[in-house]
């Protein structure tokens, strides 16, 4: 993976707000979110055989159980069931081993599905786009997602200078969420850092 370690600590803190900020516990995003615990690992959105083997290392059985029992739910349904397990642990050394050895790795294969000049880039240009197919997910259909087509043609013709704009393009989608806009300027200048020889 051509991720640089700035890029993947950018990652962490926009999904946890750093060590300092991180909530231990499990906790529901909104939306049609999931449970979510650790370094953004949704519940809600992942299998729990997934999730069972991401975590056994790292989790005690009881807790492993309780987290696999709110598998699959979103939205309301995830909502009701979080005072069942809002009690649990997940300490800051499990969540960062399973995002480094699991969650990584895998949004890196999804983001390299759509965009496979991907591993052509600098480390933070990579890892600015992986950052944000882990947030939106990867699918490219739809006007809400007509930025991140355009990245993929613009991947393809190697005008890679001007991706940082359809990243900033995107925050006409969230105009009461400042911090998916900051998320997404953000990633804009950790591309372009990326861009700039070193």
């Amino acid at each position: 993976m051509n991720l640089s370690e700035k890029g993947i600590k950018a990652i962490i803190n926009w999904e946890t707000g750093g060590q300092s900020y991180y909530d231990k516990h499990p906790e529901w995003p909104g939306e049609q979110s999931g449970i979510t615990i650790g370094v953004g690992w949704d519940l809600g959105h992942t299998p729990a055989t997934e999730t069972t083997r991401a975590w056994k290392p790292h989790l005690d059985a009881a807790t492993l159980a309780l987290l696999v029992s709110v598998s699959g739910h979103k939205g309301e349904d995830a909502k009701i069931r979080l005072p069942h397990v809002r009690h649990l642990v997940i300490p800051w050394e499990a969540a960062l081993a399973v995002f480094k050895e699991v969650t990584i790795p895998s949004w890196y294969l999804k983001t390299l599905r759509i965009y496979p000049h991907l591993q052509d880039l600098p480390g933070d240009c990579a890892a600015a786009l992986v950052s944000l197919v882990f947030n939106r997910g990867s699918s490219l259909s739809g006007e809400r997602r007509k930025e991140m087509a355009e990245i993929q043609l613009l991947l393809g013709g190697k005008k890679y200078s001007e991706i940082p704009k359809q990243l900033r393009a995107m925050t006409r989608l969230w105009p009461n969420s400042k911090g998916l806009r900051r998320r997404r300027e953000e990633e804009a200048e950790l591309f372009e850092g990326g861009l700039v020889p070193e």
